[in-house]
């Protein structure tokens, strides 16, 4: 028997190397998709950095522009003129201050303005200045420089107590307990001093054994902010600065910088009486009540409400006079019946013109803030 051979045509072989080659293609092609769809993404990301980069520069520029002017006003023009008719009157042009409890000494948190109201700087967004005068404050990191148990320690402990037992927390809550106000003035002394001693006096026993999940700093505080990682001050409740409603907040009271001045021999703060109202005038002297000191003091303080009510300047619509001198505002107390048998003591507790300024100024240009 014979065998044929027959030979299939060849359009039916299936090469093995163009299934290959169609493999190895559509592996390219969906690489480079890939790879555009990422360069296109890095490109985007890369312009969207540059423009970031142009609106930061943009707003720096603004905000530093902005604090020239202010230290320009500040220096060149009157003091009372810059706050009362500057700063006071943009206030009254808003209507976002309406309603709220704000002064020149406690003033409301900035405020966005429409773009181009400068028109030197038609697309930056400015926000309203926040400046106020900060000599009045009570700088805590005083606390850590007296021995416990000294007369100094004890005063300032007893104005830290009036400050806070008339504060309350943003939901409202009784106001905070001597043992809780003691517990938290301990653990500030113990954040601020230089050692690794707690402190030895008031609420020592609140504080001796607590645990911290963090090293205490024991060095001055740099920042106010730095007070919410101390032990008792959040958990409180009292907010740290008036963006939320409440009767009193921390940045009201209480400063770090070293308001005090030492080269006329006051160590204690003291309220600028041209830009303080009445009730601030007030407040600030029940601070030094009940303290262990000369007699003449006291005395001067029983009488906070007569010698507000005779220093008050500022009154919405009305033009208050200016005192220029420590001598003027003694001479006004002695003038008036309700405090003309006073003790001659209105220069450890007020000033004229301030030495201290906190300022916060901030822009923002296509969604990119800068402050300063």
């Amino acid at each position: 028997m014979s065998h044929l051979l027959v030979t299939p045509p060849s359009h039916l072989y299936k090469s093995p190397q163009r299934g290959i080659a169609l493999l190895i293609t559509l592996v390219i092609l969906a690489l480079l998709a890939v790879f555009m769809t990422e360069f296109s993404f890095e490109t985007k990301l890369e312009t969207r950095g540059i423009q970031n980069y142009q609106a930061s520069f943009k707003a720096r520029n603004a905000v530093k522009s902005m604090f020239k002017a202010v230290l320009e006003g500040l220096k060149g023009q009157n003091e009372v003129k810059f706050f009362r008719v500057y700063l006071q009157g943009l206030q009254y042009n808003f209507s976002e201050f309406s309603g709220k409890d704000c002064t020149l000494l406690n003033p409301c948190k900035p405020v966005k303005l429409i773009a181009g109201v400068i028109a030197d700087f038609p697309d930056v967004i400015f926000y309203t200045p926040y400046i106020r005068p900060i000599d009045h404050l009570f700088n805590l990191n005083r606390i850590r420089k007296n021995n416990p148990g000294t007369p100094e320690d004890l005063d300032l402990h007893n104005q830290f107590v009036n400050i806070l037992k008339n504060m309350k927390s943003v939901s409202g809550q009784v106001s905070l307990g001597i043992s809780s106000i003691d517990r938290i003035y301990a653990a500030l002394f113990d954040w601020t001093d230089g050692d690794q001693e707690p402190y030895e006096m008031i609420g020592i026993e609140h504080y001796q054994d607590l645990q911290t999940e963090y090293e205490i700093k024991n060095q001055k505080l740099d920042k106010l902010s730095e007070i919410l990682l101390i032990d008792g001050i959040a958990e409180s409740g009292i907010p740290l600065d008036n963006s939320q409603s409440g009767p009193g907040n921390w940045k009201k009271y209480f400063t770090v910088f070293p308001v005090e001045n030492r080269a006329e021999g006051f160590e204690q703060p003291r309220i600028n009486v041209n830009l303080a109202t009445e009730n601030e005038i007030v407040d600030f002297l029940m601070q030094f009540e009940d303290q262990a000191d000369s007699s003449s003091s006291q005395t001067f303080i029983a009488k906070a409400i007569e010698i507000g009510s005779t220093l008050k300047l500022i009154t919405s619509g009305e033009k208050g006079k200016t005192y220029y001198s420590n001598s003027e505002i003694q001479k006004s107390l002695d003038s008036s019946p309700a405090t003309s048998d006073l003790p001659v003591v209105a220069k450890q507790f007020f000033i004229p013109y301030s030495n201290w300024y906190e300022i916060n100024l901030k822009t923002e240009i296509e969604n990119v803030q800068a402050e300063v």
